[in-house]
């Protein structure tokens, strides 16, 4: 601020006191009444000559009114666009004089200036003839249509407890939406301030760069220390290229980036942001800055995980496909070859990157069980192994690329983990990727042997252990246990030396008799129809004799089993082949050659046994390896039959 200066002279019998000058960057840029407070204030007590103490009590008041009453101006000791106008001309009093004097106190010339006609005292432009009122050149406004502007303001409601992540660009934290009336109008720079509200470090601990938007596009952008405490927190951006058209609403958001290493003692510390300036020229070349006087917004800093809201979604995979490695099947292992048992899927799921950063899988972990082999490297190709270490031939899949190095994360067991580390895969911000859980077999002569079991899952063990699981966020932090979710789990599937594949088709249901409701004894009838592929393995020893007894229900030791839902009294039932070569079916059997893939249809008439929903149910398949009746069995807990194999519901009837 300028020093107060006080000079008394006696002119003419009148003691003229000089008022303090403004220094060159006094400006007054907003509507200043009894009350406020602050530099502009003081700028404005040094104009008016009253003590610059930055408060606008009643002696700046009446130093207003009589500076206003000078000048021509309604004196209401509001300092609003006219007096501010008037004011911020003084650059072009007389050469001596200082805003406020009529006559300079030390050499005794006019200090007063003579408006071109049709002007008052303010004005920048005739707003009547588009003359100028400062006796240059009207004001360029390029495009600008319309006459004298104004704007209304409201805060946006969308924004309420925004966080602004660790080194997270452009967080948009506040807006105001701005209506042009009469005018386009024309935003050239906006005051903002910065209230802690938590905090208790400087903003610019928290904030890297504050920048302003128009309507998406960027107009101001300044460095977070120019709010800094010595000037409490508050500064003018100045605006580029920000047009409102005149009747338009246009939406001006205020947006922080956070500093790269944010104080973990700042994190989840609050501020409030308060637009307490906006400036604009309008078409007349007017310019005017006003409080919008609306209310604050409070937003937080946060670390980057959380205000990202990093999570790893993981989810089983359904489908025709998937279900062949997810659900219970038999996996067509061998005698004496491993190399026929090289990259036999175990497990099939998804990960997603919830949130608003990439995330990175470093380490990764999951846990294989196995029944009948008193070890997991019993089943699994790579070497026998009695401690932790190792080198099982187990394969993490992403995308149908192989990733990271496998070892064993548990001593010997039938329940094993398998750690991948150095995996280094990232997965965009919202993006979803398949990934595969893959492994090597040893062959049947070894270790391992027809009928076991093994199944791969994700279990919560896995994923909350930091040291096996390790996904981080943009920033490199470990994103918590609680934040990677989902559990995809296969079911137990049995190796098999000679064996075949079932692939579901079709199921029908449908009332093949409608009951007479004047017989009691006559009664609805519903024919079941379950059509499945059969594919008998190529490397078998032998072809597959599928029983073609009729299909019975809870007889799984000698024919096709199915489970009726809502009665157990049939009239016919049959399985046929329906599709490939049926030369050589024999007497009582359906011979698949090894490699052939065969079609049956399994149908099943019954009639009701009391009013409901009737549904059948594939339960058990009867097969052998030879001419005989089914010496062997397939069963819901080998192949996924209940699940996958069954009909629509039916509605029958009983009686009426």
């Amino acid at each position: 601020m300028g020093v107060l200066v006080v000079a008394a002279l006696v002119l003419g019998g009148v003691v003229a006191v000089a008022p303090a000058s403004a220094s060159a960057d006094c400006a007054i840029t907003m509507t200043l009444r009894q009350g406020s407070t602050g530099a502009e204030v003081m700028c404005l007590q040094s104009i008016v000559g009253a003590s610059a103490d930055g408060k606008f009590g009643p002696m700046t008041l009446a130093s207003v009114m009589a500076w206003q009453s000078g000048h021509g101006l309604v004196a209401d000791g509001v300092v609003g666009p006219l007096t501010r106008a008037a004011m911020m001309g003084s650059a072009q009093l007389p050469a001596g004089c200082q805003a406020g004097w009529a006559v300079n106190p030390f050499t005794g010339a006019s200090c007063t200036t003579q408006l071109p006609a049709g002007c008052q005292a303010g004005w920048a432009v005739n707003p009547f003839t588009g003359a100028s009122c400062t006796g240059g050149t009207p004001p360029d406004n390029g495009d600008l249509q319309g006459g004298a502007g104004s704007a209304n303001y409201s805060l946006m409601s969308e924004f309420a407890s925004e966080q602004v992540g660790e080194d997270e660009e452009d967080v948009e934290v506040a807006g105001l939406e701005i209506e042009a009336e009469d005018s386009d109008l024309e935003l050239t720079a906006v005051r903002l301030v910065f209230v802690q509200g938590t905090a208790g470090s400087d903003f610019e601990d928290y904030a890297a760069e504050v920048s302003v938007w128009l309507d998406g596009e960027e107009i101001g952008r300044v460095d977070g220390d120019k709010f800094n405490d010595g000037n409490t927190y508050t500064s003018t951006i100045t605006l580029d290229g920000g047009v409102i058209d005149e009747g338009d609403k246009g939406e001006l958001v205020v947006a922080v980036s956070g500093v790269t290493n944010l104080d973990t003692n700042d994190a989840g510390d609050t501020w409030t942001v308060d637009f307490r300036s906006v400036r604009y020229s309008d078409a007349l070349g007017d310019s005017t800055s006003e409080d919008p006087a609306t209310a604050t917004k409070t937003f937080s800093f946060e670390s980057f995980a959380t205000a990202a809201d990093s999570r790893l979604d993981m989810r089983i995979t359904t489908g025709t496909e998937a279900d062949k490695i997810n659900k219970a099947h038999l996996i067509n292992s061998h005698l004496t070859d491993e190399n026929e048992l090289k990259g036999i899927s175990l497990l099939e799921f998804t990960m997603e990157a919830e949130g608003d950063s990439d995330l990175e899988i470093r380490d990764f972990g999951v846990d294989l069980v196995v029944t009948g082999a008193a070890d997991v490297d019993d089943i699994i190709a790579g070497g026998t192994v009695a401690t932790t270490g190792g080198s099982p031939e187990v394969f993490l899949e992403i995308e149908g690329q192989r990733y990271g190095t496998a070892g064993y994360n548990e001593a010997a067991a039938d329940n094993r983990e398998i750690a991948w580390t150095d995996v280094d895969y990232i997965i965009k911000a919202g993006d979803t990727v398949t990934a595969k859980i893959v492994a090597n077999f040893n062959a049947l002569d070894t270790d391992a042997d027809d009928a076991d079991t093994i199944l791969a899952q994700l279990t919560e063990t896995q994923s909350d252990d930091t040291a096996l699981f390790d996904v981080r966020d943009e920033s490199g932090t470990q994103i918590l246990d609680a934040d990677i979710v989902g559990a995809p789990t296969g079911v137990a599937s049995t190796l098999r030396d000679t064996g075949f594949g079932l692939e579901f088709v079709s199921a029908s249901a449908t009332r093949s008799h409608t009951g007479d409701v004047a017989n009691t004894l006559d009664h609805d009838q519903g024919t079941f129809v379950i059509v499945f592929n059969l594919e008998a393995w190529d490397d078998n020893a032998t072809s597959i004799f599928l029983d073609e007894s009729t299909p019975m229900e809870d007889d799984g030791t000698t024919s096709i089993t199915v489970t009726v839902q809502g009665t157990d009294t049939y009239v016919t039932s049959s399985v046929d082949r329906t599709g490939g070569d049926s030369s050589n079916d024999l007497s009582n059997t359906r011979e698949i050659l090894a490699g052939d893939e065969v079609e049956f249809t399994v149908t099943y008439v019954t009639a009701a046994g009391a009013d409901g929903l009737f549904r059948t149910t594939l339960e058990n398949i009867a097969y052998a390896l030879t001419n005989v009746d089914g010496t062997l069995t397939v069963s819901d807990t080998e192949i996924e039959l209940t699940d996958s194999f069954k009909t629509p519901e039916l509605s029958l009837n009983f009686d009426d």
